[in-house]
């Protein structure tokens, strides 16, 4: 779950710093995956959220299974669309078929901006939670959540929307914890080795199309350059 579940908080926690408006109540929806939305680290961060005053209401609420198709799924859609009649050499490319795959609906976010500046980080979310939160006990049962201000570090659950009462838990592993001396770590990817990127070069890089694409990549730091091959 650790993997997977930090790189699902890293990209929700890096839209609300991105794109938030400001909001203080959210309602979210998602599926019953368990690997990326459904897991104690993802109920932890929510709670967290809350804590650190973030947000001021949070209900998590898991769809029925067999009918998690939504809005969402329909602009991906759109996305698959307008990538399968459009040449896609880089990057920039990709970024321009989300872009006009909508009127504004679809905006891709890219780790790096036009300037070389970092925007969205990956962050070791799971190590840090687990310090703060305990698990919460048969949490595959339940399928809505509610985290409310007035109940820092509460978790309130329930199985069915129809039920009359939520169950509130305890999440906060202890009480007297400071939040403000634990340390969020990044994660830092470990790039392509040297025989993958040999392999994209001498393999892959014929098709790309675009001529003036295809060494493009040759030009960024600690890419090597190409080598000659002995006759």
């Amino acid at each position: 779950m650790g993997k997977g579940a930090d790189t699902v908080i890293s990209l929700v926690h890096n839209y609300f710093e991105l794109h938030s408006l400001g909001e203080k109540s959210l309602i979210i929806h998602a599926d019953n995956c368990s690997g990326q939305n459904k897991n104690n680290a993802m109920i932890q961060y929510l709670a967290w959220r809350v804590m650190t005053k973030k947000h001021e209401r949070i209900r998590y609420s898991f769809m029925v299974p067999g009918h998690t198709k939504f809005s969402p799924d329909g602009f991906f859609g759109l996305i698959k669309l307008k990538y399968r009649k459009s040449e896609v050499d880089d990057l920039e490319d990709l970024v321009k078929v989300v872009e006009t795959s909508t009127k504004g609906s679809n905006i891709a976010q890219t780790i790096f901006d036009v300037n070389g500046e970092k925007k969205v980080s990956f962050n070791c979310w799971t190590e840090y939670l687990k310090n703060i939160f305990k698990p919460l006990p048969y949490i595959l049962n339940y399928h809505h959540f509610i985290f409310d201000k007035d109940y820092p570090g509460f978790v309130h659950a329930k199985k069915q929307n129809d039920d009359n009462e939520f169950v509130s838990i305890d999440l906060i592993k202890n009480h007297d914890i400071d939040m403000g001396q634990l340390f969020l770590n990044e994660k830092i990817p470990m790039g392509l080795s040297a025989e993958r990127q040999w392999y994209l070069y001498e393999h892959i890089r014929q098709y790309v199309q675009n001529l003036e694409k295809r060494d493009k990549y040759c030009s960024y730091p600690n890419v090597p350059k190409p080598r000659t091959k002995n006759k």
